[in-house]
């Protein structure tokens, strides 16, 4: 007989739970989804978001097109700007173009500090009505340059790119009362002066002399302050008041002297150097001034001795080091009796930024691309681990005021500077900008040519005030850069 075993499949406690355990992964899996899907539609709206700003704008810009028959660039800078390149970039953009009249307006001016260029900027603004503006700004600077925070790691640094978790951020500051940490970060310790408070300054500075009328170094502050903001007669009656309650204070005599010089009143800042070198006859900065006042009317057989002799009292003055450089270039000496003294910089390791391009510069007309690539790689390395805050602190406030206005900003590099300096200033706050590069086109060109064919003089240790081939390389890639970014228009170079 078969006998015949009825099997029930019921479920054993082991089995419950190994459902249980699947219902629940299966349950966080779905959360899981739910809140990746949930993030990327957040970051895709605070994208288009910012999206759909930049295209109104755009659509404003095509309005202002018809409206006013050309498309308004206003340039803002200081004597690299001012009736150097604006002109030829006008004249590039419109040969480039067919179908778009282009106006620039130039804005440079010479001696300016970044203060004075952002605090007139609205009453611009006001004036020429630009639908862009154009930055190349900060070499005139003083103030501190202060260490940047140290970067996170490499996962929060992917995360920061996030607009999501900058929000997060913003949120969490917000429940805990807190302001996000870019609005409340502190200027360093210094002078209103240095922090590029100059009205402020003015005040403070008044206050001193109220106290001690013969206070030399509260007039220096009180006319840099003025000349700060482009009040170019109270800057110079401020350091001739100084002068006559203080007419054997060397310093400000010198104080005098750079500030003639800002303005390329050569003669008259020689006389000032000269007054200073003869009551401090050790005074460096006073025959660095004076070797600058002969190179500024192209003398500079009396311009080299006088940076020399600026040297052998400091040697790492780096008006005089760059001074004797460009006279040794413009003078065609041989660059190679300054050997020892670069050697000695070198080794000392302590020098500037602008030092080491300066020494980048002459290394490479010596024919030593290692040292010069070592200088130039020292420049770089300072110019990425600190900044100078009043240069950084205006390039925000520029940024912030055209975003009000709906304005598109372009902010330019110097050229033979690397870009990326300039990209961490802004870092956080560079939605929309343009950043127009200058390095390797320029050492391209001065690498085949020479420093000379490009540059009248080397101011800023790796550049200086541009030629007419130096103005036509400068406009032509700002142009190929703003055509593409703003038109759509790709460059008709090779």
């Amino acid at each position: 007989m078969v006998s015949c075993r009825l099997r029930l499949n019921l479920p054993t406690i082991h089995d419950a739970r190994k459902r249980g355990n699947l219902a629940a992964s299966q349950k966080l899996g779905l959360v899981a989804f739910g809140l990746f899907l949930a993030f990327l539609i957040l970051e895709a709206s605070l994208r288009l978001g910012g999206f759909a700003i930049l295209s109104l704008q755009a659509h404003r810009n095509a309005i202002s097109l018809r409206q006013k028959g050309a498309y308004r660039i206003m340039y803002i800078g200081e004597s690299t700007t001012q009736r150097q390149f604006p002109e030829v970039l006008e004249r590039t953009l419109n040969q480039r173009s067919a179908d778009i009249r282009f106006s620039v307006i130039d804005r440079g001016m010479s001696g300016a500090h970044t203060s004075f260029i952002v605090d007139r900027l609205e009453a611009d603004i006001e004036a020429y009505h630009p639908d862009a503006v154009v930055a190349m700004m900060g070499i005139n600077d003083d103030g501190s340059h202060m260490p940047y925070p140290p970067r996170g790691s490499p996962a929060s640094e992917f995360a920061s790119r996030f607009r999501t978790y900058k929000l997060a951020r913003i949120a969490w500051q917000a429940v805990k009362g807190q302001r996000p940490a870019e609005a409340t970060a502190p200027l360093p310790p210094a002078a209103e002066y240095e922090r590029g408070s100059h009205a402020r300054a003015i005040a403070q500075f008044k206050k001193a002399l109220e106290l001690d009328p013969r206070d030399w170094a509260a007039y220096a502050g009180l006319g840099s302050s003025y000349q700060s903001l482009g009040r170019l007669k109270e800057a110079e009656a401020a350091f001739k008041e100084g002068l006559a309650r203080n007419p054997a204070e060397a310093r400000l005599h010198v104080e005098l002297g750079w500030f003639y010089q800002s303005q390329s009143r050569f003669k008259d800042s020689a006389k000032a150097f000269s007054k200073a070198a003869a009551i401090s006859p050790g005074h460096d900065d006073a025959y660095a001034g004076l070797g600058s006042s002969y190179q500024g009317q192209n003398d500079y057989a009396k311009a080299l001795p006088l940076f020399e002799r600026a040297l052998e009292s400091n040697p790492m003055n780096k008006r005089a080091l760059e001074g004797m450089l460009w006279s040794a270039f413009y003078a065609r000496k041989d660059l190679s009796r300054f050997r020892p003294l670069l050697e000695r910089i070198r080794r000392a390791g302590s020098a500037d930024d602008t030092t080491y391009a300066a020494m980048s510069t002459a290394y490479s007309a010596m024919g030593e691309p290692v040292l010069a690539r070592q200088a130039r790689e020292k420049a770089e390395g300072l110019r990425l681990r600190a900044c100078n805050q009043v240069t950084a602190g205006n390039y925000r406030r520029l940024k912030e005021l055209l975003d009000r206005r709906r304005i598109r900003l372009a902010c330019v590099q110097y050229p033979m500077r690397g870009i990326a300096p300039l990209k961490r200033m802004l870092q956080g706050r560079d939605e929309g900008i343009i950043f127009v590069d200058n390095q390797r086109v320029f050492q391209d060109a001065v690498e085949s040519g020479s420093f000379e064919t490009y540059f009248q003089d080397m101011f800023g240790g790796d550049f200086g005030h541009c030629t007419a081939k130096g103005n036509e390389l400068l406009a032509r890639n700002i142009a190929d850069v703003l055509l593409k970014e703003i038109f759509g228009i790709a460059s008709n170079r090779p």
